[in-house]
């Protein structure tokens, strides 16, 4: 009796293990069925890239005509909702995106979440290239910088009218366009860098980053000293302002010195400046800048030269002295030139894959170039299969013969400089002018920055 009932349990027993294997042959329609509502979510895609030090990596390069379009795999999918933000806006949610996107650098993340609350998330970059033909905004260091609450004038290509700007998620106001430039009042917001967009004939259009600042543009080949900064109602010997000579030993001969001032009014309406040393001197040989009248023709900010005659008599008499009547000095600033600083002629994050992912430097970007300057090429190598890496330097024309190429084709190894550097030659200045800029192609490296020196 025994014997029976055990050989009717193993009999329960494989029929038990029959149905068990049945039922997990049944789900491989849903390879993570192992998962409940109480597990931490995943998402599981293996081609979603890494980043580095903090910086999302690039999951894609797409054009502004072709929708961003990705499907995620998440476990445990039944209890699971997939979100997905653009530069921290909620644009879709669901295991799938398709959506039309601006032209620009973006940060996509996507956030899993389970019905329990568990959250997960990935985040990377989405570049997407202007179309040809697309509006452009001017690229230069000082047209991509924005101070809050100036008006700000653009040069703006390939369109006819520009009616709204948007600096982030902000709208600009006072926008107006002509001759070929838009005009605009910077809103006031948080420092930073942040997407402009235009709506320009009936659409809106991605401009890529500006950099928005409390601070005025400062020109990275000028060198801008503050002498002297104060509040002072100068009125001859009873009020005035002394630079001193410490302050002025550094100061060049040739270097431009700025005076900032305001005119106070004056019941007799008289305003002058003169500017002569503590020793007070009343010769024309003692005066750094004669006496003159202050009107409102004459220029605000004040400036002139600082001569070797200047330098001498500051050296000898102790410094500056800015005397005269019915006027508020604010600031003394000397300006002086200082060797070219690297400028920025094109920035972004592009996998460069022969036609289908390249990047254009515009002619106007390379307009002010000078022969004899040098091109810095900044990259990075992605890891491919096939493990081939070449980057070639063209114009817009694509041209295939030697006297079309600006840099000619060569293989990216461990060895090659980065920055990779080249000279900006008359013969590349002369393609790039008849043809319309540069274009940057080839293939396995990621261009991050085109600087000019």
């Amino acid at each position: 009796m025994i014997t029976k009932n055990i050989s009717k349990y193993i009999a329960m027993f494989f029929v038990g293990c029959g149905l068990a294997a049945t039922t997990a042959c049944s789900s491989t329609e849903d390879p993570f069925f192992t998962a409940g509502e109480d597990d931490a979510p995943r998402i599981l895609n293996t081609d979603i890239p890494e980043g580095k030090n903090g910086e999302p990596a690039t999951l894609m390069n797409i054009e502004r005509t072709t929708n961003f379009t990705y499907e995620v795999i998440v476990t445990p999918v039944k209890y699971t909702t997939v979100t997905w933000f653009i530069d921290d806006e909620q644009v879709a949610e669901g295991l799938n995106i398709d959506v039309p996107v601006l032209a620009g650098d973006h940060v996509v993340k996507i956030v899993a979440t389970t019905t329990k609350g568990l959250s997960t998330s990935r985040t990377c970059m989405l570049v997407v290239r202007p179309a040809e033909g697309d509006p452009e905004l001017a690229s230069d260091g000082k047209s991509r910088w924005l101070t809050v609450g100036s008006t700000k004038t653009i040069q703006c290509t390939n369109v006819t009218n520009v009616t709204k700007v948007f600096v982030g998620k902000q709208e600009a106001s006072n926008v107006s366009f002509a001759d070929g430039k838009v005009t605009f009042d910077v809103p006031t917001m948080a420092e930073g860098q942040y997407m402009v967009s235009i709506e320009a004939d009936g659409m809106r259009y991605g401009c890529g980053v500006f950099t928005v600042s409390n601070d005025e543009y400062a020109d990275p080949g000028v060198k801008e000293t503050v002498l002297w900064e104060g509040a002072t109602e100068v009125n001859w010997g009873d009020s005035n302002a002394t630079v001193s000579a410490d302050a002025l030993a550094d100061v060049p001969v040739g270097a431009t010195i700025r005076v900032c001032y305001e005119l106070i009014d004056m019941p007799e309406n008289y305003h002058a400046l003169r500017i002569t040393t503590p020793r007070w001197g009343d010769n024309a040989e003692d005066q750094i800048v004669a006496q003159f009248d202050l009107t409102a023709d004459t220029p605000n900010p004040f400036e002139f030269t600082y001569s070797e005659a200047n330098k001498a008599i500051v050296d000898e008499r102790g410094g500056m002295l800015f005397v005269g009547y019915g006027y508020k000095l604010t600031k003394v600033v000397a300006v002086e030139a200082v060797a070219p600083a690297e400028t920025t002629v094109w920035e972004g994050s592009v996998d460069i894959n022969w036609g289908d992912s390249n990047a254009t430097v515009t002619a106007d970007a390379l307009a002010d170039v000078a022969v004899g300057s040098t091109v810095h090429v900044y990259y990075e190598m992605i890891d491919m299969p096939e493990n081939y890496h070449a980057l070639r330097i063209t114009t817009p024309w694509w041209g295939d013969n030697a006297e079309d190429q600006v840099v000619a084709q060569f293989d990216l190894t461990a060895e090659t400089p980065n920055p990779y550097d080249f000279t900006y030659t008359d013969a590349v200045k002369a393609l790039v002018d008849e043809r319309e800029g540069m274009l940057v192609v080839g293939y396995g490296y990621r261009l991050k920055k085109i600087t000019i020196e």
